[in-house]
C-alpha cells in the first residue's frame, strides 16, 4: 500500500475549502458502491478540496472539536494514565504530522461530503479503489447514520472503538471487493486481513509518536475486517448490514466472537464522586482492547492479552486537584472469579509503575480491593467508599 493514500487514514477533517468537481474515478465509484451496498440513487456526495499546507491546521480544529477534551489534555490523560510516554506538547505536533501523511480524501458526514486533499496530479487521486473505502462510509451514514453516531461516542471510547470497527470492516472490504483485480475469493480476503494486522511494524511513524496511537489507528481496519469477513462467510452483505445497524459494544465482543456482556454496562454512576478539592479531567471507558495494550506496557503482551480477556466491564475516573496532583478510581468488572484475582495481583505488582505519572518523582499508593467480581482500583486521594452496585 502506498503511503500517500494507505486506507488507514483518519476520516477525521473538515474545512472550509474551494469547491470543485468531484475527480471521474470518484464518481464512478460511486454508482458501483451503491450498486453493491444496496444504497439507493442519486448516490454522488459533493466534493471539496483542501490544500496540502493547510491540512495539520484543519486536523487540528477537528480534534478540538471531536476528542472529549483539548487534545493537549487529553494527551496528558493518557500519559498520566501511562498508555503514553512523553511531554504532550511535543507528542501532540508529532501526532498531527503522522495523522495528516496518511491522508488524501475522507467522507465527512456532517455535511455528507467528500473532503478530497489537493495533491496534484497524484496517481492516487485517479485511483478508484481509494474512494470505495471513503464512499461506503457515506453509504453506512446514508443507510444507518454510523459516521454520525460515531462522532456521539466520545464519552466511550471502547464502544467508538468496537463500532469504528465495524465501519472500517465493511469499507476495507468494499474497497477490496471492487478492486481492480475483480471479486477476490475468502481466502485471499483473509490474506489481507493478516496483513493489515501487521502493518503496525511498517507504517511510517514520526519520531515522537508513541506506540498507542499506531496500535490504535491498525485496530479498527485489521480486527474490523476480521469481524466483517466472519459475518460475510455466514450471511453475506446482508450480515453486514446487521453489524452495521446494531455493532457490536466493546472490544471485547469483536474479540470473542458471541461474547456478551454479564450485566449492563458500568457508567458514571456507579463511580464515587472525587474527593474534596479534586475536579474530575476525565470519565471513559477503557475496555478489553485497551486494557491488553495498557497491562502490556510492564508485561509481555501473551500475558497481557490473557489478564484482559476476564474484562466484562469497567468506568475509570481520572481527577486532579489545584496542586497539579492526579488521581484515579477504576471499576473492572471480571467475567469470573480466577480471571479477577489473577488481574488484581497484576495491577496490585505493576499498578504503581503504571500510574507513576500520577505523582512524578514519588510512586503512587495504589490499592485494589474485590467486591466479588468488581475491582476497584484508586490512587491518590480519591474516596475510599464504594460505588453501588
Amino acid at each position: 500500500m502506498r503511503r500517500e493514500y494507505s486506507i488507514l487514514a483518519p476520516v477525521l477533517l473538515a474545512t472550509a475549502a474551494v469547491a470543485n468537481p468531484c475527480p471521474p474515478a470518484l464518481l464512478a465509484t460511486a454508482a458501483r458502491v451503491a450498486e453493491l451496498r444496496g444504497v439507493p440513487l442519486p448516490f454522488q456526495p459533493p466534493c471539496r478540496f483542501i490544500p496540502v499546507s493547510s491540512l495539520r491546521a484543519e486536523l487540528d480544529t477537528k480534534l478540538r472539536r471531536d476528542l472529549p477534551l483539548p487534545p493537549e489534555l487529553y494527551l496528558e490523560a493518557l500519559q498520566r494514565l501511562g498508555f503514553i510516554a512523553g511531554d504532550p506538547a511535543f507528542v501532540y505536533p508529532r501526532l498531527l504530522e503522522f495523522y495528516s501523511s496518511q491522508v488524501l480524501g475522507f467522507y465527512e458526514p456532517s455535511a455528507d461530503e467528500m473532503v478530497l486533499v489537493n495533491r496534484g496530479n497524484s496517481a492516487a487521486s485517479k485511483d478508484a479503489t481509494v474512494w470505495a473505502h471513503e464512499l461506503t462510509h457515506a453509504a453506512q451514514e446514508r443507510r444507518f447514520h454510523l459516521p454520525t453516531r460515531l462522532l456521539a461516542m466520545q464519552h466511550n471510547s471502547d464502544q467508538q472503538r468496537a463500532a469504528s470497527a465495524v465501519a472500517e470492516g465493511d469499507a476495507t472490504l468494499v474497497m477490496l471487493v471492487l478492486g481492480p483485480s475483480g471479486s477476490p475469493s475468502i481466502s485471499s480476503l483473509w490474506e489481507t486481513q493478516r496483513q493489515l494486522a501487521a502493518q503496525t511494524t511498517s507504517l511510517p511513524v514520526p519520531e515522537g509518536v508513541p506506540d498507542f496511537f499506531v496500535e490504535d489507528l491498525v485496530f479498527p481496519y485489521a480486527q474490523g475486517l476480521a469481524t466483517v469477513l466472519a459475518s460475510y462467510e455466514k450471511g453475506g452483505w446482508t450480515a453486514i448490514d446487521d453489524l452495521l445497524r446494531a455493532p457490536p459494544s466493546t472490544t471485547s465482543e469483536l474479540l470473542h466472537p458471541g461474547r456478551r456482556p454479564s450485566g449492563p454496562p458500568l457508567g458514571d454512576a456507579n463511580l464515587p464522586p472525587p474527593a474534596s478539592g479534586w475536579t474530575t479531567v476525565l470519565t471513559d471507558t477503557m475496555g478489553e482492547w485497551a486494557l491488553a495494550y495498557w497491562l502490556g506496557r510492564r508485561i509481555p503482551t501473551r500475558a497481557a492479552t490473557h489478564l484482559a480477556a476476564t474484562w466484562d466491564g469497567d468506568r475509570f475516573r481520572l481527577a486532579r486537584n489545584a496542586h497539579g496532583e492526579w488521581a484515579l478510581t477504576h471499576l473492572i468488572r471480571c467475567r469470573d472469579g480466577a480471571g479477577c484475582s489473577a488481574l488484581a495481583s497484576a495491577l496490585r505488582a505493576h499498578g504503581p509503575a503504571l500510574l507513576a505519572n500520577l505523582a512524578p518523582g514519588r510512586e503512587p499508593a495504589v490499592s485494589v480491593s474485590r467486591a466479588g467480581n468488581l475491582l476497584t482500583v484508586r490512587s491518590s486521594a480519591m474516596p475510599v467508599s464504594l460505588p453501588p452496585r
